[in-house]
């Protein structure tokens, strides 16, 4: 059981009058009850202050959040919050009160059904249900999502992702509200008959707090749980769509969570090198031994942490499968070291042939190029275990310079 602490407010820092106040905790109140802070307050706030939720914390991928509706029409009610993201991401809230057992079985329910209801949407259905929601009949997800900073083809790209994701049941769902503790482990049960969608359900509790006598209100949002791959399906797809799971089957011991954030990423690689995510992960499952792992959000940068809790990117591997290796002298100038990640750039250019070491003015730029663009990660995985040892030996001469000199 989490207790909060009371937040407080300290003003005239360091001074004579310096004063230390305690907030007093406001609950949150069903819509059903009088309240000016209540389930539907909770729910206003989201729509107009998206960045209120940590989804950043949950699926890094999923930002920056732009509001849609609230109250979206699904078969089985009505979903509190519709946001998108520019990248065609779907995010579902559902604001509530968790107080006993009872409740949390029925909002879980009812989250999962909201998940069941838009794997059968098309990208039309979606935009439908937002008209209906906002009575606007000329609303369109496109242009209130992406605004005016289009691309080429962005409306095309936008709508073929939107229609994936709601065909996959790929999408966050998140009940925000006051008193929220459950554990994953918990939520297995409910989750079981929704394996065929790849969904993440995250629980937000959002504690509200007040300096006696003031009128400001300070929002406190924190990530109780996630969901984590417990179980995996074996899914049986029928002219692309997913049916009921044929057989359920604990996951491999080395098997590690995922996230929507992977999955998404990993696609889109896969639709540029068929090849290149079974080959990216088997090399980071070869490198996971030496501390180095991937960290993703849009793209993915692999990186290392020493023991003092200091991180190095040991490259960044962009959407189109190509890796930029400017991103390991940012850590490295940071201690001084800037020589270390220059040389380590010249193994990974003794691995390809034909790549070379663009040079810039700032030698924090510097980075290994095949022909005129960053050099293609999949280059680098035909020599695997070299491009591990050559981590290997990078990693091994930043320790040495941390150790205390004699």
């Amino acid at each position: 059981m989490r207790a909060y602490s009371k937040p407080l407010i300290v003003t005239g820092m360091g001074l004579a009058e310096e004063q230390c106040q305690a907030l007093e905790r406001l609950p949150l109140t069903s819509r059903s009850q009088p309240s000016d802070y209540n389930e539907l307050w909770l729910q206003m706030l989201i729509q107009r202050n998206p960045t209120l939720l940590p989804v950043e914390q949950i699926e890094p991928a999923l930002t920056p959040l732009r509001p849609i509706c609230v109250e979206l029409p699904v078969p089985s009610g009505f979903a509190d919050n519709l946001l998108m993201t520019p990248d065609g991401g779907i995010v579902v809230v559902e604001a509530k009160l968790w107080r006993n057992g009872e409740a949390r079985r029925e909002v879980i329910g009812q989250v999962l059904d909201y998940a069941k209801d838009l794997s059968a949407w098309t990208y039309n259905d979606l935009q439908r249900a937002a008209r209906l929601a906002t009575k606007n009949p000329q609303l369109d997800l496109f242009q209130t999502v992406c605004g005016d900073d289009r691309e080429p083809d962005g409306e095309a790209l936008f709508c073929d992702a939107v229609s994936r994701n709601l065909r996959l049941g790929r999408f966050l769902i998140i009940i925000a509200g006051d008193g929220i503790q459950e554990s994953a482990e918990e939520l297995a049960n409910y989750l079981q008959r929704h394996m065929a969608l790849h969904f993440t359900l995250a629980m937000v509790e959002i504690s509200l707090w007040r300096a006696p006598g003031s009128g400001a209100v300070f929002v406190q949002p924190k990530v109780v749980t996630r969901t984590v791959q417990i179980e995996r399906a074996v899914v049986r797809l029928e002219e692309g769509v997913a049916v009921a799971p044929s057989r359920i089957a604990p996951a491999a011991s080395s098997a590690k969570p995922t996230t929507l954030s992977a999955e998404a990423f990993y696609e889109t690689l896969r639709s540029v090198n068929p090849a290149l995510p079974e080959r990216l992960q088997a090399f980071l499952a070869l490198v996971e031994p030496l501390g180095v792992y991937a960290d993703i959000k849009r793209n993915m940068t692999i990186k290392w942490r020493n023991i003092d809790g200091l991180e190095f990117a040991l490259g960044a591997i962009d959407q189109q499968g190509l890796l930029g290796t400017d991103v390991a002298h940012w850590s490295a100038k940071a201690i001084n070291q800037i020589s270390l990640s220059h040389h380590y750039q010249d193994r990974l250019v003794a691995l390809v042939p034909g790549a070379v070491v663009r040079h810039t003015p700032n030698p924090v730029g510097w980075r290994v190029v095949l022909g005129d663009r960053n050099v293609p990660a999949s280059k680098l995985l035909e020599r695997a275990e070299e491009w591990a040892q050559a981590i290997a030996d990078y990693i091994a001469q930043l320790n040495q310079q941390a150790e205390p000199q004699a």
